[in-house]
């Protein structure tokens, strides 16, 4: 593994239009988790326990599901508790297209290389296709190429960038990356093509990748996780072949919208959904930041204040998909990405396509942050109607229309309130630990918001599961609770 200066090491300088260029991973692929610390866990044997352990997992995403997966496994009577009428939590494969699965939540493996997610595709003998990050084409908006601009003078930006993050490191308090990057800007005059070349860098490399505006991302702790190395991979049959894996065999309840967990009795644990009342020796709460900042689930006794504070600090961030189908491919499928740079901060700035991951006709453009939070306010036809803009401005006016689309508005998913968390300008990976801390060996927590090393990906919530597994089986050999 790697320290990640970023996942997403995009466009390095293109030199003319149609020049392949290279790009980082989308952040989405390693998205949609449950809501922890990070060591891999090994592989245990049946603890000792008393056989009126009953353990209560809230959340059947990645997170949850492994933990339940593992206490299962050895021994410990599970039941997990979900408030949809679906496994998989933030990893949701669509079959709305029944000839083509769609990830709507986690798409990718962030590589490859020693990645627990590697181990369970093997196990469950999911097909996977490597994208290319080198395998990308930029196009540029009609206004800028009249203008001149050939290139995203990206070499520049990113030197721009870690002056800035630099300038950051040396402040007595954290920055967000915006104002980090204006104080670089401050004594410099940019061109309006200049400020629109810096903010693709900034919305390709750091608002797509964290899910957070560049004003909210926190400057201090931008190249504080982890990687591992080796390829990034697609699932073309789609992701819920891990989840439905890791489900198999286990007590789980859909349906069950969790209003209340109840840890005032010291020997047990009582949770109330709308439907049922569950009690339970012990709880995992692998519930999304996004709730978790909602409030909508009651503690009693209320959290610690430190708990509440690292929920208040991080941020939750977003991402959308927006999938178009189409008859037949019209563009050049030699290219995994498209790129497109637009005088409009984030207007569709990134494509995938699938003609040539599974060569289908389908293509995949993403919205982030501040803009993914307005284009979830429109209705399908606004989103439709713009896509299509900056695909005829890409490719020509005879682009015809999608057959059929996919689109999500994370935001508005009340079992999960966002896509994935980021470090909000104030926090750092403190909080993460704070967070992930159990409250009197009773209530143990797991999801990607817990996982200081690998947030807002699939493999830090599924290590994170393990971890609060293991916490608990910790505590039940030593009878400490």
């Amino acid at each position: 593994m790697s320290k990640a200066t970023n996942r997403r090491q995009f466009l390095s300088q293109v030199a003319h239009i149609g020049t392949a260029a290279t790009v980082g991973s989308s952040a989405l692929g390693a998205l949609y988790l449950s809501a922890c610390t990070d060591s891999m866990a090994k592989p245990t044997q049946n603890v000792s326990q008393n056989n009126e352990t009953h353990v209560l997992v809230i959340g059947a995403g990645m997170a949850g599901l492994t933990a339940a997966r593992e206490l299962h496994d050895t021994g410990v009577r599970v039941t997990v508790i979900e408030g949809r009428s679906r496994i998989g939590g933030r990893l949701h494969t669509s079959h709305t297209w029944s000839d083509l699965p769609m990830d709507l939540g986690a798409s990718w493996i962030h590589g490859t290389r020693n990645n627990p997610i590697t181990q369970l595709a093997n196990r469950y003998r999911a097909e996977r296709v490597a994208t290319d990050y080198d395998s990308a084409r930029l196009h540029i908006a009609a206004p800028l190429k009249a203008a001149g601009v050939t290139d995203t003078q990206a070499d520049s930006m990113e030197a721009l960038v870690n002056r800035a993050l630099k300038f950051a490191a040396q402040s007595n308090t954290d920055l967000s990356l915006q104002q980090a990057v204006n104080q670089e800007l401050a004594n410099k005059r940019m061109s309006a093509n200049g400020m629109a070349q810096l903010n693709f860098y900034l919305n390709s490399t750091y608002e797509q990748e964290y899910s957070g505006e560049a004003d909210e991302l926190s400057a201090w702790t931008m190249e504080d996780n982890e990687t591992f190395e080796g390829e990034d991979v697609l699932f073309p049959k789609g992701y819920n072949q891990i989840s439905d894996g890791l489900a198999n065999g286990l007590d789980i309840r859909t349906g069950e919208i969790v209003e209340r967990i109840d840890y005032t009795n010291a020997q047990q644990v009582t949770v109330t959904t709308t439907r049922n009342t569950f009690t339970g020796t012990h709880v995992i709460v692998s519930l999304p930041l996004g709730v978790l900042k909602k409030n909508v689930v009651q503690f009693t006794p209320t959290l610690p204040d430190d708990k509440r504070d690292a929920i208040a600090k991080l941020g939750m961030g977003l991402l959308n998909k927006h999938f178009l189908r189409f008859d037949k491919v019209f563009w050049d499928k030699s290219f995994d990405w498209h790129e497109y740079l637009h005088t409009d901060k984030g207007r569709w700035t990134e494509w995938v396509s699938f003609a040539k991951v599974n060569d289908t006709p389908v293509l995949l453009g993403f919205s982030a942050a501040k803009r993914a939070r307005t284009m979830e306010q429109w209705s399908d036809a606004q989103i439709k109607a713009e896509a299509m803009d900056a695909l005829r401005d890409m490719f020509g006016s005879s682009v015809p229309e999608p057959v059929a689309h996919q689109f999500t508005r994370w935001s508005q998913d009340p079992f999960a309130y966002g896509s994935y968390s980021f470090n909000a300008t104030g926090s750092s990976n403190d909080d993460r630990e704070s967070l992930s801390q159990p409250i009197n060996q009773r209530i143990f927590w797991a999801g990607e918001a817990c996982s200081s090393l690998y947030p807002g990906t699939v493999h830090g919530a599924h290590i994170s599961g393990l971890n609060a597994a293991k916490a608990l089986q910790k505590t039940l050999k030593n009878g400490s609770a």
